[in-house]
């Protein structure tokens, strides 16, 4: 992370990490007031974990199919496809799709969390905003699994490719 991330950038990286980790731990132990305290710090550090990222790079870092820019894109898969098990992050490549990806997966769960939050203050719990919370808090928690599992991977071949002598 630190060849390609400033210091406030992972530093929010990391907190956003720990927070939702937090998250699912504080839900899953029934601490309904403490998982919607962290849950409202996790939407201000996530949002500027996200708008650093997109101020930082811009949306076509991240999403570059949007604008038909798929060139790097296809030489990503397509080293993956020869067999070549790390790539370099670039911009507008696989590793900053997938990092776009995480931040939609984290800016839909934050509406509908902040969603259902307002429900819940309002006395109405809204059905709606429960199922879709539920379900982009799943693909959130899948996202983290991958990318994380991607990350330790990376950083096992990169240590073991480094610490070979010539």
């Amino acid at each position: 992370m630190g060849f390609f991330q400033p210091p406030v950038l992972r530093l929010l990286h990391a907190s956003v990490v720990l927070l939702v980790a937090l998250q699912v731990l504080t839900r899953l132990a029934g601490m309904s007031m403490t998982h919607a305290i962290l849950g409202l710090v996790l939407c201000m550090l996530g949002l500027g974990l996200i708008a650093l990222g997109l101020g930082t790079r811009g949306p076509r870092h991240y999403y570059p199919y949007l604008w038909g820019d798929m060139d790097q894109l296809k030489k990503d898969v397509a080293a993956i496809r020869s067999g070549k098990l790390i790539i370099a992050p670039r911009p507008k490549g696989l590793a900053c799709v997938v990092q776009g990806l995480g931040m939609g997966a984290l800016a839909m769960s934050q509406i509908t969390g902040l969603w259902l939050f307002r429900s819940w203050q309002m006395g109405e719990i809204s059905h709606a905003a429960a199922s879709l919370h539920g379900i982009f808090v799943v693909l959130l928690l899948a996202y983290a699994a991958g990318h994380g599992g991607m990350a330790l991977g990376h950083f096992f071949f990169w240590k073991k490719n480094t610490g070979k002598k010539s």
